[in-house]
């Protein structure tokens, strides 16, 4: 059975930011590169934190 993921405890604070750190050095990159660049840029990015996100699914996991 698949795990519900508890909301409330979920770092939205840290989503937010990191995703607004990504948006402002993709579009600096496509700015000063190309603009096909920088959407690689973005979408490494996401896949990493997609991909890696099973490192915090314990705290994610409601176990009750």
């Amino acid at each position: 059975m698949i795990n519900s993921i508890n909301t409330e405890h979920l770092p939205v604070k840290d989503l937010i930011i990191s995703g607004l750190i990504i948006f402002i050095v993709s579009t600096i990159i496509a700015n000063i590169y190309n603009p096909l660049w920088g959407f690689t840029y973005a979408f490494c990015n996401v896949l990493t934190l997609v991909f890696l996100s099973w490192l915090y699914q314990d705290t994610w996991n409601d176990n009750q």
